[in-house]
């Protein structure tokens, strides 16, 4: 009843009972009182949009705030993120929200400056998320106008904040109450530092002139033995690239580089393009830093990041380096060396201080997986620049979107002619691989496949580049192992590995290989390249015309059906699998020949039909029966 009384529709509030019952013992007096005083801020403050709208004359019933009146509810407000109840705190951070876009200036500069001495407060851990919330609200809502006021109260003391807390010591861990506060602290900053970049990074002087002390202190992050500490720098490096000066952003790369450039790489071939490089440069020596994994990762992950963003902003010289610094981590022959024994022990180098060789491993999976997830964003973020050194980045992708060292595919017999019972045995074989591999490398935690999927977004990536003219990825050819005579093509490659164990990279590399038959088809109709079919002019005819010329009868039709057949075929294969071949036998059709003959177009049918006739099972149906009518769909389509 005292809510109903207090939230009277129209009257006006009265602000001094509202924050004397703020003050008020019972928690109950201090949530409706708090409550009421939000309410009545939002009404004065649609008022005034309105008088501002309309530039209305005549006074309203709704009376405007003195300043006064201000300081105290901003006071009141402040007072009550320090309440001991929890639902009191929240409503108070709401309230902010609504009165930073009524007060003046001067209380805004004053809420900041508290809000940000209570965040800061080593004292106040237990509060730290509340404030830290409220700041979050202040960033987000005050207006354009006091920005640039508001950022010159926050920018250094946030700076600050993470100088005087960090913590980059490699054998210390948030273990002690000190530590864990100083790292909330320095996650806090971060958080609202990276908030304040995004609102007024490029309006605010006050933000311009700490860029560089900025990015100094964020580098420094880089190196805490925490990782969310080094993801939430990076984050916030990434944000910074974006409205920092070309000069600054140019000495960031090179930090970055010049400290990636100190580590020794992965694996034997990529150990010794570091020692190459090393020698080369003599500048440079591994003794003047001891650079951990983890500190790599975070320093590769950083510089993918700000690529991601900045990316058209990188020169050629920026490019030069970071491609060969990155496939130290990913250098092609060591995804054939590596089919190492699970036995042989790993270079001393690789095993981290306290990190026993499995953790090491797993290191070593997300270097390469960052690495990749590096040239993706290069390839689509400033392809003219990456061109020189797309064939080494394509290379390295086949070998490593069939890294698989604990399991052996028998690639060396993929290209002979197999009579129809060895085919029938390498089905049954498969489906045995899709319904327990799978489970097995769960059990085993085997992540390697995490470095497939990367290679494979890669590729996608070279395709979504190429897309107006594709027929180099038809065409040139890379030896498909280490010291070996046979080749392939980008296109063969996909091809070849439809066989993928892994669901989620047997999916990606169908649909990457779908995407570029699309583009390829796309590319023949605009007349930059020509699709060879049996109704073309003779091979002749078309080399003498000077036509890049793909053709799809020979071989490509066949293997691409019958890749896709022994998908639909697989009894406990995934719905995902067979939808992805169904797409892609559905952009074959759209190719000059389409899916080929007479027999392979009834070997299709044949198992469209049996996706049609499937019924559900009884004890199936509530998981799959949404799946199966999807499937069944896309089947009709294809017919």
């Amino acid at each position: 009843q005292k809510l109903k009384m207090s939230r009277g529709s129209n009257s006006a509030p009265n602000y001094n009972d509202l924050l004397k019952k703020t003050e008020h013992y019972d928690k109950d007096e201090r949530y409706m009182a708090i409550s009421d005083l939000c309410e009545a801020l939002k009404r004065n403050a649609a008022h005034a949009n309105s008088e501002n709208n309309n530039n209305a004359a005549a006074s309203s019933s709704t009376p405007q705030i003195d300043s006064q009146t201000e300081r105290r509810i901003c006071s009141a407000v402040l007072s009550l993120l320090d309440d001991s109840s929890n639902d009191v705190q929240t409503v108070a951070v709401k309230t902010l929200g609504v009165l930073l876009m009524t007060v003046q200036e001067e209380q805004v500069n004053e809420i900041a400056d508290r809000i940000c001495g209570l965040m800061l407060d080593p004292s106040k851990s237990a509060l730290r998320d509340v404030y830290a919330i409220g700041l979050k609200t202040l960033v987000e809502t005050v207006p354009d106008s006091m920005g640039n006021a508001v950022s010159h109260h926050l920018i250094g003391r946030l700076i600050d904040g993470v100088h005087t807390n960090s913590n980059t010591s490699p054998s210390s861990s948030p273990s002690s109450g000190d530590d864990k506060n100083s790292e909330e602290i320095v996650l806090a900053c971060l958080n609202v530092l990276t908030d304040l970049l995004t609102r007024f990074g490029s309006s605010s002087n006050s933000i311009t002139m700490q860029h560089e002390p900025l990015l100094n202190v964020s580098l420094l992050q880089l190196g805490s033995p925490r990782p969310i500490v080094r993801k939430r720098a990076g984050t916030t490096i990434s944000v910074l690239a974006t409205v920092m000066s070309d000069s600054l952003l140019h000495r960031l790369v090179e930090r970055l580089l010049d400290q990636i450039d100190l580590a020794s790489g992965i694996g034997k071939s990529g150990k010794k393009r570091a020692r190459i490089a090393h020698k080369t440069d003599g500048s440079k020596s591994l003794a003047s830093s001891d650079l951990r994994s983890a500190d790599t990762r975070s320093l590769i992950r950083t510089m993918c990041t700000v690529s991601g963003t900045v990316g058209h902003r990188l020169n050629q010289g920026h490019i030069d380096r970071i491609v060969p610094i990155f496939l130290r981590f990913c250098d092609p022959a060591d995804a054939d060396d590596e089919d190492y024994d699970s036995d042989e022990p790993m270079d001393t180098d690789d095993v981290m201080a306290g990190m026993g060789e499995e953790a090491a491993a797993a290191m070593q999976i997300e270097l390469r997986e960052s690495c990749f997830a590096g040239f993706e964003s290069f390839v689509l973020r400033c392809p003219a620049l990456i061109r020189p050194h797309l064939d080494q980045i394509v290379y390295s992708a086949l070998a490593y979107m069939r890294f698989d060292p604990n399991y052996t595919y028998d690639d060396d017999d993929d290209d002979a002619e197999d009579d129809e019972e060895e085919e029938e045995e390498m089905e049954e074989e498969e489906e045995d691989e899709y319904s327990t591999e799978d489970d097995m490398s769960d059990e085993d935690d085997d992540n390697n496949w995490k470095v497939r999927r990367s290679a494979i977004r890669t590729l996608t990536a070279v395709v979504e580049a190429t897309k107006h003219d594709p027929s180099k990825l038809w065409i040139d050819e890379f030896a498909w192992r280490q010291n070996s005579e046979q080749k392939t093509t980008v296109a063969g490659a996909l091809v070849n590995r439809f066989k993928e164990r892994e669901e989620n990279c047997r999916v990606d590399i169908i649909e990457c290989f779908t995407r570029l038959l699309s583009y390829t088809v796309s590319a023949s109709s605009a007349g930059v390249l020509v699709l060879a079919s049996c109704t073309s002019m003779d091979d002749d005819a078309l080399a003498a015309s000077g036509a890049v010329v793909v053709d799809l009868r020979s071989n490509v039709s066949s293997a691409i059906v019958k890749a896709t057949e022994k998908q639909l075929s697989a009894k406990k294969g995934g719905e995902r699998s067979k939808s992805s071949a169904i797409a892609l036998l559905s952009t074959l059709c759209l190719a000059p020949g389409g899916i080929g003959s007479s027999e392979q177009i009834t070997s299709v049918f044949r198992h469209v039909k049996t996706i049609l006739n499937a019924d559900d099972d009884a004890n199936t149906r509530r998981h799959t029966a949404v799946n199966s009518k999807s499937l069944k769909l896309e089947a009709l389509c294809l017919v």
